[in-house]
């Protein structure tokens, strides 16, 4: 691989690939002058066809702090080792210019810990918090993660964690049964069940527990006073994420482009937000030297599968608790006493009689009256979408552009892919699109019955099928569709890490190819209607499907392809006819049926 330091004249085909990376939202814009004013501190790499494929930069922000930046790969040379190697090259001049210590900002945290970097917090780097962000499209939500290097033994120490000194219990005081833990990562949602495994894991595993929350769209109220909530109950620190763009992008995105739906409604809302979490639970695990992880799911629903499917894919030496299967803990009165007992903060709110769960996808109701599938549901149960009967009566026309099967665009305003779809789930909720009442059948054997609220999800998926109907030959999209139902399947199971779902990926990403272009929908009192689509790849021709004689298709070739295709019919009926002189479809002989 030729990696060189950068040229003048690499300036423009620098920015393009920059160009094309801001576009998705992977990395901050750059000017040309901003490149050409440090120029020396930019490497590219050059291909066989002496085309600029990769590129990154140094940003030195004292003697002993740089910042790896402007990280961008090519499309067509993804997977081929150029992002590994020139990152490699930028440490090595780090290292020529004796930087003990290298910080980036990322979404692709697991690339940079292979890379040697471990996760870090962005309070220790408050040179770089602010210094790009005014010409950040997420400048209220940043959702990238700081990962540092030291290339010298001295690291940093935190400053910002607040640390609680466990109450020493002596091991042998344990139960036997019970694996020895020295530190566990919980997956952290700042709810009752939640809060309590806290010190539940400190009293029964005697270990020092990390909560890690995953900003995933719940909203911002959830989050209010999270952190400290989980410092309160006895964590000695706490990660909240804002995984928004990365789950838009890595995970709901590469769905849609699939057609998975579950059982022919659901749109996996909930099974598609559970290996996000153990990812980065696993990954924060690595990065404290946790020996364990920990989740609140019940041993009979899907979830544990979900999380634990992903703990194996990842890392299959950490120790898995779910404290849903050991305690004695059986009722939210129960939790509450465990809590008082632990002096574990709880919030006195009226316990809704649903039980919910929600993301930048969808939200999701459970129990209450809906454990008799008999009922409708209520009204007032519906959090997000309006009743489409109270929908404006004027329709609302919007145009969704995709390329590659990735979408871009809403009206013509470009969106980074999590304020795309939460652009498109405002839309949709105002006319009440997107609701699902839907008998299921788990993973665990038993049905359930949920209500479903995906505004902006529906609206994607009917466009996204509505382009392929016109970019995708009829046996891709056939097969495509028989794909889609075990694609639905292995994500609903809790298996976005196996390899067969990651196969059945690269096949996708092929066939999104050319799935670029725009449909034009109407919303309407809770429809979604396709009014238009078109597509410059489309393989809609209407000099093609004329009934007149065309050079493409002459009407005479019929005759031969109907008796090629219905060959093996034909002599069927000849052996019918050949053996008692009828065909099985020979018409009745009606004197025999007897008249009313």
């Amino acid at each position: 691989m030729n990696i060189r330091p950068a040229h003048p004249q690499d300036i423009p085909h620098i920015l393009t690939l920059l160009n094309d990376h801001v576009r998705r939202g992977d990395v901050l814009p750059r000017t040309a002058q901003s490149i050409h004013d440090t120029l020396p501190d930019w490497l590219v790499g050059i291909d066989a066809e002496d085309e600029l494929v990769a590129c990154v930069s140094l940003l030195y922000y004292s003697q002993a702090l740089a910042e790896v930046r402007s990280l961008a790969v090519a499309d067509k040379v993804k997977g081929q080792g150029w992002g590994r190697s020139i990152v490699k090259a930028i440490i090595a001049q780090a290292k020529l210019q004796q930087v003990p210590i290298l910080f980036a900002l990322t979404r692709a945290v697991p690339f940079f810990q292979k890379m040697g970097f471990t996760i870090s917090s962005r309070e220790l780097f408050p040179e770089k918090v602010w210094r790009d962000c005014h010409v950040c499209p997420l400048l209220e939500h940043c959702d990238e993660t700081a990962v540092v290097l030291h290339l010298t033994p001295q690291p940093i120490q935190p400053q910002n964690y607040p640390v609680i000194q466990l109450q020493h219990i002596q091991i042998g005081d344990l139960p036997m049964s019970k694996p020895t833990i020295n530190k566990a990562v919980l997956a952290y949602s700042g709810g009752l069940d939640t809060s309590v495994i806290v010190p539940w894991l400190r009293e029964n595993y005697g270990c020092e527990v990390i909560c890690f929350c995953a900003n995933i769209g719940q909203g911002e109220d959830e989050l209010q006073g999270l952190k400290e909530k989980a410092l309160a109950s006895g964590a000695s620190k706490v990660y909240v994420e804002d995984l928004r763009h990365e789950f838009a992008k890595d995970f709901l995105f590469p769905m849609l482009q699939s057609g998975a739906i579950y059982e022919r409604q659901y749109l996996l809302g909930t099974s598609i937000a559970r290996p996000l979490i153990a990812k980065w639970q696993v990954a924060i695990a690595e990065a404290e030297g946790a020996d364990a992880v920990a989740h609140g799911a019940t041993g009979k629903g899907n979830d544990q599968v979900r999380f634990e499917l992903t703990y194996k894919a990842l890392n299959p030496t950490l120790k898995v608790i779910a404290p849903w299967r050991e305690w004695d803990i059986r009722s939210r009165e129960d939790a509450i006493a465990y809590a008082k007992k632990h002096n574990v903060p709880v919030t006195h709110t009226k316990k809704s009689i649903y039980s919910r769960d929600s993301n930048l996808w969808h939200l999701s109701h459970e129990g209450g009256i809906l454990e008799d599938p008999s009922n409708e549901p209520e009204e007032s149960m519906y959090q997000w979408t309006v009743s489409p009967e109270k929908a404006p009566d004027e329709p609302e026309i919007v145009t969704v552009h995709f390329e590659e099967g990735v979408p871009v665009s809403v009206n013509d305003a470009q969106l980074p892919p999590a304020a795309l779809i939460a652009k498109l789930n405002d839309l949709g909720a105002k006319h009440g699109v997107g609701r699902v009442d839907l008998v299921e059948n788990r993973l665990v054997g038993m049905k359930s019955h949920g209500v479903y609220e995906t505004p902006g999800g529906t609206i994607l998926y009917a466009a996204h099928r509505e382009l392929e109907s016109l970019c995708l030959d009829r046996d891709t999209s056939h097969f495509k569709e028989e794909l889609a139902v075990r694609y639905a399947e292995l994500v609903y199971f809790g298996k976005w890490f196996h390899t067969l779902r990651e196969s059945m990926q690269a096949f996708i990403t092929d066939t999104q190819k050319t799935i670029t272009g725009w449909v034009k929908i109407k919303l309407y009192k809770g429809n979604v209607i396709v009014i238009g689509r078109h597509s410059d790849n489309s393989l809609y021709r209407e000099d093609f499907a004329t009934f007149g004689k065309e050079d493409v298709y002459d009407q005479k070739d019929a005759v031969g392809f109907i008796n090629l295709f219905g060959l093996q019919m034909k002599v069927q009926a000849m052996m019918d006819v050949s053996n008692g002189g009828k065909t099985r479809y020979a018409a009745p002989d009606y004197s025999k049926f007897k008249r009313d």
